[in-house]
Order: C-alpha cells, then sequence, then structure tokens
C-alpha cells in the first residue's frame, strides 16, 4: 500500500496484521492494548533545565498553560503537557512551549528516551562518553547530570547531525561537553584509565517510534534489524574496550526487536568476557513500569512470523548469533557452530536484568536498556581493556613504549588561550576562573571544567602499538568543540556571547551596571539612549564596547549583554527579547514581515 493511501485510512485499524503488529503479539503484548497507544501520538514531554535563576518562574509558566512533572521523574526533571507531541494550542501555550526551548529552559525529549542516562546514573566529577549522540537529548542530559565538574564525550560521526549537538550545546549554555566526529567503531580513546561511564543509544530500526515516526508501520520488517545487529555489536564492543574497570556500560535502543537488543546484548557477553551484565537499579525510575528482558526468542520472517527452528537454520539474513543462546546451544551441530554451553546458560539466566519499557504501560514510546559492568577482577592492570596491548601482558619483554612526536596542527586544532587573553576577560568581566580550564581557536574563548585538562589533554595516551601519544594535545580523539563557546573578539575586544551567559553567571564576581526594569523594558520597545544622557547608580557607562548588565526582577537577578558606543544599545536576539518581555508582562515582539 503507497504511504499516500495509507494515511487517508484509519491508522489503527491499518496497523493489525502488519509486521510490526506481528512481532508484539510475538513478544507476548496484548496486541488491541498497545495498539491503542502504539497508534497515537506521543504526548509533549520535555526536561527541566536545572540550575537556571529562573527555573521556578519556568515551571510556574509551564503549569499555566496545564504542563506537570511526570510521575516517575524524580526532583521533577521531566514534565508532560495536556497536548500531544508538537501540537500545543496556536497562541500563548504554542509560543510559551517554543520560547522556553528555545531559550534553553527546557528540552524537549520523548520520556522513554531518557531512560538510558536515568540508568546510567553518571555524578558529577565523571567523565562519561556518548557513543552515537546527535541530536544531542541524551549528551545535554547527562552534561546536567554531571555539572559542573563532570565532562561528557558526545561523539557522531555523520557531519550533518553533529551541527545538532552544536546547536543544543549552545541553546543550554553547557560548558562540560567535547564534541567529537568519529566512526564510533573506532573512536578515538582518551587516556587511561578510560571512561567513567558510557552511553551506547545505538543505531536501530526505530521499530517501538511507531507513535513519532508513521513510515514503521509500513517500513519495518525483521530483516531490517538483523541487518544492523553487526554495527550495533561493533559500536558496543568498541565502548566495551574503552570502560575503566568497576565502571558502567549502558546499551540501549528505539526499537522491539530481540535481534538489536537482547542478541546484541549476548553476543557482547561473548566477545567482551570482561563484562557482566547487571540488573537494573529503579530507586531512582519511581513507579514507571517496566518489562524484564527475553533469554529466549523467536526469529520471525519478512512478516513478523516465527519461523520453525529448522527454518531459521536456513533462513537467508540469520546468523546464529541472532538466536537466543538455548536455540544456539541446541542448533549448534545442525549450524555447525561451536558454543560454551555453560556461557550460554549463564547468558540465558542473565538476560531479564534487561529492561524493556512498552507503549502502553507508562503512555510512552518503547526502549529497551542494558546495563553491563567492567568486572575489575577481569583487568587486574585496573585500566580500560583498549590500554592492555599484547605486548604489555610479558613483563620480562624489556619492551618500552615510545613517546611520539606531537601531532601536526590544523584549523581544527583546539589549545589552551594564552595567558593575556585570559587576563584581559578576566578583568573585564570580573571571572574567577579558578575551577575552570579555558580553550582559544581564532575569535573564540571557549570554558570547560578543570577535568579536560587534568584527565585528557595534559595525559600522554597509549596508541594501538603500545607507544604514546605525548601530553598537551587531544589526539586521537578528534574534537571539534571544546567546551563552550564563552567570548568572541570583535573589533579586538572580547565580548561576551549571549549564549554562554547562563554559564558565566558563576563566575562573575565584579558588580554590574544595574538596569531599572523600565529602563529596559523601553529598551525592549526600541529605546536605544545616547550616552551622555544615560546614568547608573554606578556613574556613566564610559568605556566603548561590550557590556554585561543586570536586572532584577519578581524571579530573579537577569544579566542583559549591551554594547557601548554612541548609544547603549540591547545585544539580545529575538528569543532572549521576548523571554524577558514576557517576564516583564509586555506582548511577544511583533515579527517583522518579509
Amino acid at each position: 500500500m503507497a504511504r499516500g493511501e495509507w494515511q487517508e485510512q484509519d491508522l489503527l485499524a491499518e496497523a493489525k496484521g502488519t509486521p510490526l503488529a506481528n512481532l508484539a503479539a510475538n513478544l507476548g503484548l496484548d496486541v488491541d492494548a498497545w495498539l491503542q497507544y502504539a497508534t497515537e501520538t506521543l504526548p509533549e514531554t520535555f526536561r527541566i533545565t536545572p540550575n537556571r535563576y529562573d527555573q521556578a518562574w519556568t515551571e510556574g509558566i509551564l503549569r499555566s498553560i496545564g504542563g506537570k512533572p511526570l510521575s516517575w521523574a524524580e526532583n521533577e526533571f521531566a514534565w508532560q503537557m495536556p497536548f500531544g507531541r508538537g501540537q500545543a494550542p496556536e497562541g500563548r501555550a504554542k509560543h510559551i512551549m517554543a520560547l522556553l526551548h528555545e531559550s534553553g529552559r527546557i528540552t524537549r525529549q520523548e520520556a522513554a528516551s531518557m531512560l538510558p542516562v536515568l540508568v546510567l546514573n553518571p555524578t558529577s566529577g565523571e567523565l562519561v562518553l556518548d557513543m552515537c549522540a546527535a541530536p544531542g537529548s541524551k549528551a545535554t542530559q547527562i552534561a546536567e547530570a554531571i555539572h559542573p565538574e563532570g565532562v561528557v564525550i558526545a561523539n557522531e560521526p555523520a557531519s550533518g547531525r553533529v551541527n545538532m549537538l552544536v546547536s543544543n550545546r549552545g541553546r543550554l549554555a553547557i560548558s562540560n561537553m567535547l564534541i567529537n566526529q568519529q566512526d564510533g567503531r573506532h573512536l578515538g580513546r582518551i587516556p587511561p584509565p578510560g571512561y567513567d561511564g558510557i552511553v551506547a543509544d545505538v543505531p536501530c530500526t526505530g521499530s517501538a517510534t511507531s507513535r513519532k515516526n508513521r513510515n514503521v508501520w509500513w517500513k519495518w520488517t525483521p530483516r531490517d534489524g538483523r541487518s544492523l545487529f553487526n554495527l550495533q555489536v561493533e559500536i558496543a564492543f568498541r565502548g566495551a574496550n574503552l570502560l575503566r574497570p568497576g565502571h558502567k556500560l549502558v546499551y540501549s535502543t528505539c526499537s522491539m526487536d530481540p535481534c538489536e537488543n537482547e542478541a546484541v546484548v549476548a553476543e557482547l557477553l561473548r566477545r567482551a568476557p570482561w563484562l557482566e551484565l547487571i540488573p537494573i537499579d529503579r530507586a531512582n525510575l519511581g513507579n514507571l513500569t517496566l518489562h524484564p528482558g527475553l533469554n529466549t526468542w523467536d526469529i520471525l520472517d519478512q512478516e513478523g512470523n516465527a519461523y520453525s527452528q529448522l527454518d531459521a537454520k536456513n533462513a537467508p539474513s540469520i546468523h546464529p548469533s541472532h538466536l537466543s543462546p538455548s536455540h544456539r546451544t541446541l542448533l549448534s551441530d545442525a549450524m555447525d557452530i561451536e558454543i560454551d554451553a555453560q556461557l550460554e546458560a549463564e547468558i540465558e539466566a542473565n538476560l531479564p536484568h534487561c529492561v524493556r519499557l512498552y507503549h502502553h504501560d507508562n503512555d510512552t514510546g518503547g526502549f529497551f536498556v542494558a546495563q553491563l559492568r567492567h568486572k575489575p577482577e577481569a583487568t587486574p592492570q585496573n585500566v580500560a581493556r583498549s590500554f592492555v596491548p599484547k605486548r604489555f601482558q610479558n613483563p620480562d619483554s624489556g619492551w618500552v613504549p615510545l613517546v611520539l612526536d606531537q601531532p601536526r596542527p590544523n584549523r581544527h586544532s583546539i589549545f589552551p588561550a594564552p595567558t593575556e587573553i585570559i587576563e584581559e576577560v578576566q578583568q573585564r568581566y570580573g571571572i574567577n576562573d579558578s575551577d575552570w580550564s579555558w580553550w582559544h581557536r581564532g575569535k573564540r574563548l571557549n570554558i570547560a571544567p578543570k577535568l579536560v585538562e587534568e584527565r585528557i589533554f595534559n595525559q600522554q595516551c597509549p596508541n594501538k602499538r603500545g607507544n604514546l601519544w605525548p601530553a598537551g594535545t587531544f589526539h586521537p580523539l578528534k574534537l571539534i568543540h571544546v567546551g563552550l563557546p564563552a567570548f568572541t573578539q570583535k573589533r579586538k575586544i572580547w565580548r561576551s556571547r549571549q549564549e554562554s551567559v547562563p554559564a558565566l553567571r558563576s563566575l562573575m564576581t565584579a558588580p554590574m551596571h544595574e538596569l531599572a526594569p523600565d529602563t529596559l523594558r523601553r529598551m525592549l520597545q526600541g529605546w536605544a539612549p545616547l550616552m551622555e544622557e544615560y546614568t547608573t547608580e554606578f556613574g556613566p557607562l564610559e568605556e566603548v564596547g561590550p557590556v554585561l548588565m543586570s536586572c532584577t526582577l519578581p524571579c530573579g537577578q537577569a544579566f542583559v549583554s549591551g554594547w557601548v558606543g554612541a548609544r547603549l544599545t540591547l545585544m539580545i536576539d529575538r528569543i532572549g527579547r521576548n523571554v524577558l518581555r514576557m517576564k516583564l508582562e509586555m506582548p511577544p515582539e511583533p515579527v517583522e514581515e518579509e
């Protein structure tokens, strides 16, 4: 049936009997109950950005249009609206949702996709890897969880999708994110001991995304999931090699297909015997309804019906690793594969430690999550497996690693900022940088946690042969952004970037020029006073160039960017101006017609 024809008919009726519905039946779901939710639009859900000075104001505005915290969301970090995803009523509600998201006060995110980071439960001071990060909802969720001292390396191979990461990093003023562009299967390592936590939310068929992507109803087939199996295993296996002992890797998909989920986890345990599959702590998952992972499953044909075991053996596109452990054991002779029967039994017994989230249990999309731990006793060197080359395993060899030359810099290279630039910015803005590192490229000055210097840039990193890349480089990572671009050089003056203002609040110690609310209101209406006419309680603003001012509002102290020239003008984009207008109970700025 053509796509256009499908969309003109009742989806609920047409979804019955599809390969996707047959998969749900094969998984033992109540298909009618599942279909009622799986064919409906998702509710609008989002995260509240923590640590904003006006967080209480944001929550009050959301409540005024019907928003409320999700019942299972600890500390009310996640909310839901009384309308569908992207279906806010025209007028005030739609304006508020767009403005709060664009200004970084909320992040629209499907509730189910918040689960992997909640399971990992990273904390401040940790170095965490998001292997497949774009568009950035999970990477930003990690960054918020480990703020202010932790760092997340958000990796994405595709250039177009990297841009979404950069955009979300700026929208949320996130200073503790490093954006890396590499194939997840060949991700550059960081220095020992490895990552403190890893999220591998791998590419998948999206068979559990039917509520936001209706294409899956007529495009998904079981063969699609099997075609991604190798990619998923290889990405997760690379993560397993980068994980430090005693720490956790979370594997996840937005798929219902066991071949993309439990089968991948089982294969990962075969390839990485230093890992163990562990139960998921549900302490911070509230009353969220979850189901245990499967320890046995069928292989499905293109219509979503189960093959017999004999047919599965001979079916195209099926590999022994797609089978459940018990089926592998049963068919090992017929399929001419060698197995470790004890290992397969252990894997089968532990697969229920995974969790499955179905659409109809919590009014969400579907999701799969597994949590794996690097067993400390499996790696006595106390470093990630990628740092234990074979030649190190013979302590009597007498081999000594070489320290390699610094890689040649290029236009993307990022280096610590010169002292004179840091001092200029500190003096202009009254910044105390004791807890931050400063990074320079071109006309941009970035801020990031000290951990970037201490655990990555200033450490030696072994290459594949065991020789050492020197300290003073990010190589072999291929970083394109380090931290938050906080300042830009304009007219030989370093000015604060508007997107960085929320992150700069905690750094600034000097008193600011105070704008009266009435003055700010007039300036938002277009008034740009001549400097000889303008004074504040601190005296006239005499220095030409950028200025960061404050204005005391009922919701807290707003920081306002301006420029001092012949006149005092606001340096705020339309989104920022409309946030201030809302706080001052002014109407939104009219949209100029082209």
